[in-house]
C-alpha cells in the first residue's frame, strides 16, 4: 500500500512539471509577454540556484564540492565561446538550462528513493518538497524555451521532460548506485549549480538589463520573491516533518 502511494505521489510530482508548459501552450503570446517570461524565468532560475541548490552544496562541511560548481560554470562558458554566440539568449543558454534542469530532476529521483530507504519519514518530507517545487521548475523551463524558440510544443515537452527525468532517476536508483561512485549525485548537483549560476547571472540578467524597461525588472524581482516565500514554506515543512 505504501509503495502504491509513493508511486502515485511521484507521478503527480512529475506531472506538476508539465503544468507550466501546459499553461503556456493554451494561447499565443506577444513579444512583450515573452520578455516578461524571460524576466520571471531568470528570477526563478537565480532563486532556485541560490536558495535551493547552493545550500545543498554548502551543506558538506569540507566544501569539497565547491570546485565542481566552478567546473559547471566554466564548462558552459567555454561552450559559449566555442559556439561564438551573440549576446542574446540563444542556443547555448537553452542547452545550459535544459542540461542543468534534467540533471537536477534525475538526481532528485535518485535522492528520493535513497531517502526513503534510509528513513520513511524523511523520504515523505522530500517527496512533498519535490511536489511543491516542481511547478516553478516547469514554469521556468517552459517560459525560457517559449521565449527562445517561440514554440509552444517545445515549451511543453521541455517542461514534461523534467518529470520524465525524475521518474528515470527513481527507477535507476539501484543501477546508478552500482555504476557511479558514492558521491556522484553531489558532484552532479554542484555542476548543475554552476551551470544555473552562469545562465542566470551572466547571461539572462544582462539580457534583461539591455531592454532598459523597469517592468521587466519587476517581473525578475517578483519571481525571486515568490520563490523565496515558497522556500520559506518548504523549510518550515521540513522542520515539522
Amino acid at each position: 500500500m505504501m509503495q502504491s502511494v509513493f508511486w502515485i505521489v511521484l507521478l503527480t510530482a512529475a506531472l506538476a512539471s508539465s503544468i507550466g508548459g501546459l499553461l503556456l501552450c493554451l494561447r499565443a503570446w506577444s513579444s512583450e509577454a515573452l520578455f516578461a517570461m524571460i524576466s520571471a524565468g531568470a528570477g526563478l532560475l537565480l532563486a532556485i540556484t541560490l536558495l535551493d541548490l547552493m545550500p545543498h552544496v554548502f551543506s558538506d562541511k569540507s566544501l569539497w564540492l565547491m570546485p565542481f560548481v566552478l567546473v559547471g560554470f566554466v564548462t558552459l562558458f567555454a561552450l559559449e565561446l566555442i559556439s561564438k554566440s551573440s549576446g542574446e539568449f540563444g542556443s547555448t543558454g537553452i542547452i545550459g538550462v535544459m542540461t542543468g534542469f534534467l540533471l537536477h530532476a534525475f538526481v532528485e529521483g535518485v535522492s528520493l528513493v535513497a531517502s526513503l530507504r534510509m528513513d520513511s519519514e524523511v523520504g515523505v518530507s522530500v517527496l512533498v518538497a519535490m511536489l511543491l517545487h516542481k511547478i516553478p521548475d516547469g514554469v521556468t523551463i517552459a517560459s525560457l524555451l517559449l521565449a527562445a524558440t517561440n514554440s509552444r510544443k517545445k515549451a511543453f515537452w521541455g517542461a514534461t521532460s523534467l518529470g520524465i527525468a525524475t521518474i528515470a532517476g527513481a527507477l535507476s536508483f539501484g543501477f546508478a548506485e552500482q555504476l557511479f561512485p558514492p558521491n556522484w549525485s553531489g558532484i552532479m548537483l554542484a555542476m548543475t549549480t554552476g551551470i544555473f549560476l552562469y545562465v542566470s547571472a551572466s547571461h539572462l540578467v544582462p539580457y534583461i538589463g539591455q531592454t532598459k524597461k523597469a517592468q521587466y525588472g519587476v517581473y525578475f524581482v517578483g519571481a525571486m520573491a515568490v520563490y523565496l516565500i515558497l522556500s520559506a514554506f518548504l523549510h518550515a515543512s521540513h522542520l515539522h516533518a
